[in-house]
């Protein structure tokens, strides 16, 4: 069993969407146990990604003790277990340091615990650090996210725990973006995974769905699978698509 927290220093960089398809990936492609916690109290997303808009138990009441833990666990179709935040309620400021006492509950019940953490370096992302066995530090591959993300990895090294790696969201491959050897060099981490931009990925969220579910075919899906089976540490190998099996035969004659 893993608890592993999804972090970023920057907004906008697709954590909660790297949250939602990895916890996916592990249910249906490698039949893990997954638990997604929306551990981003004063702006859940996670939810959202799952299309699930007005629950009425939430972490939020959990962490304010109006309820178990067990009762604000919904089961999604694909297998996911999602704990969301509430979309409803108005907190401020929140006292996430609940967080860890109450995912210590539930936590052998699961292979993994993925929790979503919010965004920047506050006290909610402290409280998901602090609750986490180790880290998934999310960036985007420009100079201003890779710097603000070692910020965040300094957090981390801090409280002790230890930063799985990084996962690079967003790539497309120009030339404004930072190379993979400088990018290790300069945060001093291992880069875990690497998911391209992908029109399909915009499409999945409007949807409601994430994209290893939609349409697990496209190149983010393919990523996020690696992504899966590095984190599971299991081997898996991308399937072709009869379409590749014949432009591939055309190409070798």
């Amino acid at each position: 069993m893993v608890v592993i927290g999804i972090i970023s220093a920057k907004g906008g960089v697709g954590k909660t969407t790297v949250a939602s398809n990895l916890a996916s990936a592990l249910v249906k492609f490698f039949g893990k146990r997954v638990l997604a916690v929306d551990g981003n109290i004063t702006t859940p997303n996670l939810g959202i990604h799952f299309g699930m808009l007005s629950q009425e138990n939430t972490l939020t009441e959990v962490l304010e003790d109006k309820i178990d833990i067990t009762q604000a666990i919904y089961i999604h179709p694909s297998g996911v277990h999602i704990i969301p935040a509430s979309l409803t309620a108005m907190v401020e400021h929140p006292d996430t340091s609940k967080l860890k006492e109450k995912i210590d509950k539930i936590k052998d019940n699961y292979d993994f615990v993925i929790i979503d953490g919010a965004a920047g370096i506050g006290k909610e992302v402290i409280s998901t650090i602090k609750a986490s066995d180790q880290i998934l530090l999310v960036s985007n591959p420009d100079t201003a996210a890779i710097i603000s993300g070692l910020k965040a990895k300094k957090i981390v090294h801090a409280l002790n725990v230890p930063l799985r790696g990084l996962v690079l969201n967003k790539v497309e491959g120009k030339g404004h973006e930072m190379k993979i050897e400088q990018i290790e060099e300069l945060t001093e981490a291992r880069i875990i995974g690497q998911i391209p931009f992908d029109r399909k990925v915009i499409e999945s969220i409007s949807k409601m769905t994430p994209v290893v579910l939609l349409d697990g075919r496209t190149r983010a899906s393919r990523a996020f699978k690696k992504l899966a089976a590095e984190i599971s540490e299991e081997f898996y190998v991308e399937k072709e698509s009869i379409w590749e099996k014949i432009k591939k035969f055309f190409r070798l004659r």
